[in-house]
């Protein structure tokens, strides 16, 4: 090396001859140390915090809190309330400062009083006060300047400064850095919040010109994608086998050039920052000089020194070395590990010296894959493990698998698709695949079809498996209430305060407190929130006070095994007012106190964003149950949202799913009353009766009633669809003797209303068998298009209404008509304009209790049209009890039309009721009933229900053997007619109200048949007619047919139920013909039009009528009211003579009759009302009856 005094001379007395800015350190709010920038020659370390000083979220600044309260500065040096920095000489160097500049913050709360202490030993021993203590102002941008420090650091010293602070009055209080741009000696720190100003100089001869460059070595590269796992986890003792080579450094003599001293450079200690240290067990020095290993550290760090050193590189020469690393058993994929020199220090004589602190801040290389670990998966563990849950339901928290090595270490590159889920041992579970993203997959969808316990699941997929911990899945969940704000919306819920905002004020200062759009709602992304959520941001209630949602008492009376289920979102709750609480209502009182879901924590960043799901397990024995949901929050970067409100129970009873059925082959029956059933998914085709306790069809699920089957439970939960069929003679059923939750549907069958060739069509009475508000006449018609529709009176109408008995008319329904509802207990006049009939699709509620109809008499007719409100047949016996004396006494009982105009209507009164104690209406059955005088109020009762199996009215006949009953029908070539007669000890033969009916409207049609009381007979067409029992042994019933001129008419038996060897004698008085029923039909052709009685009766007897028994029984003895008269009807054989005597016995009048008429009048408009007896007398016998004239 040439030797040049001069030079030499000129480095001795180098030195910032100036007083500069020589460090700037920066203030962003982080745990630290912060960035610093310098002058050459010297290096520094930035902001952290003492031990008992926490960092505070409240600002981007460096913002500390819990600080001493009240105190002074030795309080707060005891407590390590400090804020702390350093800055450090090169080797030969030494420091001189000046002055410090340092510009601070604190809020009322804040620490009041600060003072600045330095160290030239790290604090070993106590510091020097660099100047007095300081107060500083709340609330207050406030520039620090201590001038004329005069603090020397020593050659190749460190001066260690500590901010101590104390006089805070809470422990939220804060002290904060703030910035000064006018600060900066460079971009590397634009905005520092402290400086230092001072000098720098050295008294060494040598040059500082050296350098450390990054080099490589062929024989020992950097390598790509290190598989750490395979021999490089080692502890210690690193070599060239066990230990991978990170990369080369290069100690340059005299830097690019040459330096003008004769020495060599010596480097004694080299610092390193270690990117991604903590993967690292050791680090070692290889000497490529001598190929040893020269130092190693076995404990890496951020900042990692090796010390002891004596690697010369020659004057004016190299001096290379490698570094050598191994790794930790737990490392991270893909981290590259790069090593920085931020410090190096040569011999302080004999040596030259290093221009820079960091000897040029020489980098291993991290391009590409360089120094990059590489994890390599081997088996799926769970970051999530599965916990118990219930069958048919996704287990929630989803169970989250991760592909690791045998180290556990996460394989960040593993991108797998098609992970398939088994369950072991072998279970239901719903096949489904899963992928994989950066080594993480989230199970969604971990669903059981029935309950499993024990049973892990296996996550596969090629080369690589994980099997989770045990679990159990219980029976399935039974949704009792839900509220989601969209779809699901039972579960009712208040608020005490009113819901505020737009989505336009969602995220700024006005704040918002409702229902809202997930979409709208971000930051908040829960995966379990859909759709619509309840949402809350900045609430800024005053005084922080709490905002409440309170979910209404639900009856849970029956259920055991209850819980409940929200899901719920926090974000940027961040301080000690952010919290979300609940509490129960158990039977309408509140149970125990509020239950933190969340609780904010000031200053806790790790605490300010949190989701789950909340589930509450509810003792059983409890008969409602409430919730209520409160928080509190008044940031407007604070956000809380809510989804999911699920009170449920968990199931046990009999279980049908598509692919299984019914488990264990077991399904409800007529036997399993006392046993629950639930339907989980596909259709339950219900082919029998069944009692059940209570039943749940969920939402992917249906259930269907076949015509003629039925099913009776106590509680129905109906979240999927619940369907009753019919046929035009067979009806299902359906009775829910508690609670029902959720609509059904209910197809019932409606005739045709013209079959092909008809001239005069073929109506139906219904009524609702399902129905609620929303089943208007629009919502019907449109969902049963083929009701019959056309234009009258040039309006177009519909073949559907009620009946008008101010008109004895049928309201046809228009368009106007479409908002009336469909009410139920009403009677519906329609048809179906498809061949053969079909259903109409009723859509509503079930009635469980009780139905009240109002009946009227209206100005044309007592008629009302009501109908079976019930989806189940009726009792007509609990009916006619519970309602024959609310009828008119003429026609009494229950009128029903058979659909056609030409056939009648069947007459189910008292009499019928007797005779067949069994007799059922079916669901959606229309009918008249005739209302008394004033009205009244049809009651339909539950108890009344019943369930059934065949056509719109259904016999069953009495075992009693004292009731009789028979059917006689007229027919011809386009209808029949019937009339009933009934034998009953209830009743006798006169008027018997509730036994005795008069025909509809009491108008017997132009082609009918009737009969007439046998006494008291006041002219009444009877449609059915009740005598008594032992009347079968000798009674005589007039009967009327109505048929025109010249068409044949067949009389005969339709329907019979009496004893053996009683006689039915049709007597025809015109023809003079008696005809045993019991054998033949008879047949007649009137020659004129026949519309009134007298011509033909029916003697019942125990022996054939013969010639010499008492014809004068067949005469039909009744009084007319107008005019007043007794009236003797049908064929004298000879002269006979008529007798009237009053209730005493005397005699009142006589009169001959002339057997030439067949119709006889006597005048009784004298007579005053009262009891008489009529006594007629032939040769062919005598004959006595009592007539009560009004």
């Amino acid at each position: 090396m040439t030797k040049t005094y001069i030079f030499c001379i000129l480095v001795t007395l180098f030195s910032y001859g100036f007083s500069q800015t020589i460090v700037t350190v920066d203030r962003p709010n982080i745990v630290g140390p912060t960035q610093t920038d310098n002058v050459t020659s010297v290096s520094s370390s930035g902001f952290i915090r003492g031990a008992s000083v926490n960092l505070s979220t409240a600002n981007v600044n460096f913002t500390s809190n819990d600080w001493t309260i009240g105190g002074d500065q030795p309080t707060s040096a005891v407590n390590n309330d400090y804020i702390e920095w350093s800055i450090t000489a090169n080797t030969a160097f030494e420091i001189t400062l000046d002055e410090l500049d340092i510009r601070l913050r604190r809020n009322t709360n804040g620490p009041s009083d600060f003072q600045i202490f330095y160290s030239l030993d790290g604090f070993t021993t106590a510091g020097s006060a660099l100047a007095g203590s300081e107060t500083l102002a709340a609330d207050t941008n406030t520039n620090f300047n201590l001038p004329s420090l005069s603090v020397l650091s020593g050659i190749s010293g460190t001066i260690t400064f500590r901010l101590y602070a104390w006089g805070a009055t809470s422990s939220g209080g804060i002290l904060r850095v703030l910035p000064n741009a006018a600060w900066s000696i460079s971009a590397a720190v634009p905005t520092p919040g402290l400086r230092l100003i001072g000098s720098v100089s050295t008294s060494s001869t040598n040059s500082a010109d050296s350098d450390i460059i990054a080099s490589t070595f062929a024989l020992f590269p950097v390598q790509q994608n290190i598989d750490y796992n395979s021999t490089y986890i080692t502890p210690s003792g690193l070599n060239l086998s066990n230990s991978v080579p990170l990369g080369a450094f290069t100690i340059r003599d005299g830097g690019i050039g040459t330096d003008t001293d004769s020495d060599g450079t010596t480097l004694t200690s080299i610092e390193f920052a270690v990117d991604n240290y903590e993967n690292l067990a050791a680090l070692a020095i290889l000497d490529l000089g001598t190929f040893t290993i020269v130092s190693e550290v076995t404990t890496i760090t951020e900042f990692t020194t090796f010390s002891g050193l004596n690697l010369t590189a020659s004057d004016n020469s190299t001096r290379q070395f490698i570094i050598l690393g191994s790794f930790k058993p737990v490392v991270t994929d893909n981290e590259q590990l790069q090593l920085t020199v931020t410090n190096a220090t040569t011999l302080t004589t004999g040596s030259s010296l290093f221009g820079l602190a960091n000897a040029g801040g020489a980098q291993t290389s991290i391009v590409g894959d360089d120094n990059r670990i590489e994890v390599i998966a081997s088996k799926f563990e769970y970051t999530q493990q599965p916990t118990d849950g219930n069958q048919n339901e996704a287990i929630i928290p989803f169970p989250t698998i991760i592909a690791v090595d045998v180290n556990s270490n996460l394989d960040l590159d593993a991108n797998i698709t098609g992970i398939s889920v088994t369950a072991s041992p072998s279970s239901s579970i719903v096949p489904e695949t899963y992928d994989m993203v950066n080594g993480e997959a989230t199970l969604d969808n971990v669903v059981f079809t029935s309950t499993a316990t024990g049973v892990s699941i296996i996550a596969n997929a090629p080369g690589i498996s994980g099997t989770s911990d045990t679990f159990t899945i219980n029976g399935p969940l039974i949704t009792i209430a839900e509220q989601n704000f969209d779809t699901a919306t039972g579960w009712a819920y208040t608020t005490n305060r009113a819901p505020f905002g737009t989505i336009a004020d969602w995220g700024d200062t006005l704040g918002y407190f409702g229902e809202i759009a997930l979409a709208d709602a971000s930051p908040l992304d829960n995966t379990l929130f859909v759709d619509e959520i309840f949402g809350e941001n900045d609430l800024n209630d005053d005084g922080n006070s709490f905002a409440t949602l309170t979910f209404s008492d639900i009856d849970v009376t029956d259920l055991t095994a209850i819980r409940i289920e929200f899901d719920w979102q926090v974000v940027g709750y961040l301080n000690n007012a952010n919290d979300v609480q609940y509490r129960l209502f158990l039977n309408g009182s509140t149970s125990g106190g509020w239950i933190s879901v969340f609780n904010g924590i000031s200053g806790d960043d790790s605490n300010d964003n949190d989701q789950g799901r909340t589930k509450i397990i509810i003792p059983d024995g409890n008969s409602t149950v409430g919730l209520q949901v409160r928080l509190r929050n008044n940031l407007a970067n604070g956000y809380s949202g809510f989804d999911n409100f699920r009170l449920a129970s968990q199931f046990s009873g009999l279980i049908y799913t598509n692919s299984d059925g019914w488990k264990d082959n077991i399904k409800p029956d007529a036997t399993t009353g006392a046993l629950n059933a639930l339907v989980i998914d596909g259709t339950y085709n219900v082919d029998n009766n069944v009692n059940i306790n209570n039943l749940i069809i969920n939402s992917a699920a249906s259930t269907v009633i076949d015509f003629g089957k039925s099913i009776t439970t106590n509680n129905l939960i109906n979240e999927g669809s619940l369907i009753l069929s019919s046929i035009s003679n067979s009806y299902s059923s359906l009775i829910v003797n508690g609670s029902i939750l959720n609509e059904v549907t209910y197809n019932r069958h409606v005739n045709q209303f013209a079959s092909s060739g008809s001239t005069t069509g073929a109506n139906d009475l219904i009524s609702a068998p399902v129905t609620n508000a929303n089943q208007t006449f629009l919502a019907l018609r449109t969902a049963n298009a083929d009701m019959p529709s056309g234009n009258i009176d040039g309006v177009p109408s519909f073949l559907f209404g009620p009946y008008n008995n101010n008109t004895t008319a049928y309201t046809n329904y228009t368009a106007a008509d479409d908002a009336s509802v469909i009410e139920s207990g009403i009677g519906y006049r329609t048809a179906s304009d498809t061949p053969t009939g079909s259903t109409f699709e009723f859509v509503g509620d079930v009635k469980t209790g009780s139905v009240s109809v109002p009946i009227t008499v209206g100005t044309q007719s007592t008629f009302n049209l009501i109908g079976n409100p019930y989806p189940s047949y009726l009792s007509l016996s609990s009916f006619l009890a519970s309602n024959n004396t609310k009828f008119n006494s003429l026609n009494s009982g229950v009128y029903g039309y058979r659909g056609d105009v030409l056939t009648g209507y069947i007459i189910w009164n008292q009499a019928y009721s007797d005779a067949n104690p069994t007799a059922r209406i079916a669901p959606g059955q229309g009918f008249f009933v005739a209302s008394k005088s004033g009205g009244a109020m049809i009651d339909f009762t539950p108890e009344m229900r019943r369930i059934g199996t065949i056509d719109d009215y259904i016999s069953g006949r009495a075992e009693n053997q004292n009731l009789a009953h028979l059917n006689i029908r007229v027919s011809k070539e386009s209808g029949a007619y019937q009339t009933a007669l009934y034998f009953n000890d209830n009743a006798s033969l006169s008027m018997d109200p509730g036994y005795d009916s008069e025909l509809f409207e009491t108008i017997a049609p132009d082609f009918s048949i009737y009969s007439r009381l046998v006494e008291d007979n006041t002219g009444n067409n009877l449609a059915a007619q009740a005598v008594s029992y032992s009347a079968l042994n000798n009674v005589t019933i007039p009967l009327g047919i109505n048929i025109a001129q010249g068409e044949q008419g067949v009389v005969s038996i339709a329907e019979r139920n009496i004893p053996e060897g009683t006689t039915v004698i049709l007597e025809d008085n015109v023809a003079n013909t008696f005809t045993n029923l019991l054998e033949v039909d008879y047949t007649f052709t009137p020659v004129t039009t026949l519309n009134n009685t007298g011509r033909f009766y029916l003697h019942f007897g125990q022996s054939t009528l013969g010639v010499n028994d008492n014809l004068l029984n067949g005469l039909e003895i009744f009084v007319n009211a107008n005019p007043k008269s007794i009236v003797v009807k049908g064929q004298l054989e000879g002269q006979t003579a008529f007798k009237l005597f009053d209730i005493q016995g005397r005699l009142v009048t006589t009169q001959s009759l002339n057997s030439n008429n067949t119709e006889h009048n006597i005048d009784a408009s004298n007579l005053t009302a009262g009891i008489y007896v009529v006594q007629l007398q032939n040769t062919t016998g005598n004959r006595t009856q009592k007539v009560i004239i009004r």
